[in-house]
């Protein structure tokens, strides 16, 4: 053991109870910025009152999502599919329309080219949040093959 290596006083079950309390800690962090995100843009926030939260929450984002892909991992309870990709873009979706539709009912002079871009919001974040599933579909189905060859290989 090297002299910076820190000590774990845990054993196995505390180890457990501690990760557990941590994956909940972050879900909570994660929920809690995302919502106050939502809530500072529904009050008529811009993007640049956002910024700060919006970086911390997309720099968490993508460091779960690639350490979670490297490591062959999705959900404990799910794998990715071509369904579940279009509810979650569905649903993503449909957080931008209300967002914009929120925004359309406080201008009081929003017209038909309002409502066009709008929808065109809406279209896009469905379209980019299923390339973007998808893209990760595929990344994680193939790093689940190559790690399950090398855990034959290794058995073998």
């Amino acid at each position: 053991m090297t002299k910076n290596a820190k000590k774990n006083n845990l054993d196995e079950m505390q180890e457990q109870k501690m990760l557990k309390l941590e994956e909940c800690g972050f879900w909570i962090l994660f929920f809690a910025l995302a919502a106050a995100i939502l809530v500072q843009l529904l009050m008529g926030g811009t993007i640049r009152q956002i910024a700060g939260e919006a970086i911390v929450l997309l720099i968490g984002s993508a460091f779960y999502a690639f350490s979670s892909l490297r490591n062959g991992l999705w959900t404990r309870n799910a794998v990715p599919t071509r369904k579940g990709n279009v509810s979650a873009a569905i649903i993503a979706a449909l957080l931008v329309g209300v967002l914009n539709m929120v925004k359309l009912l406080k201008k009081p002079d929003a017209g038909t080219n309002d409502i066009l871009i709008a929808a065109a919001f809406v279209a896009a974040a469905f379209v980019i949040c299923y390339i973007v599933l998808e893209l990760f579909r595929f990344v994680y189905q193939n790093r689940r093959a190559k790690l399950d060859d090398v855990d034959e290989k290794t058995e073998g």
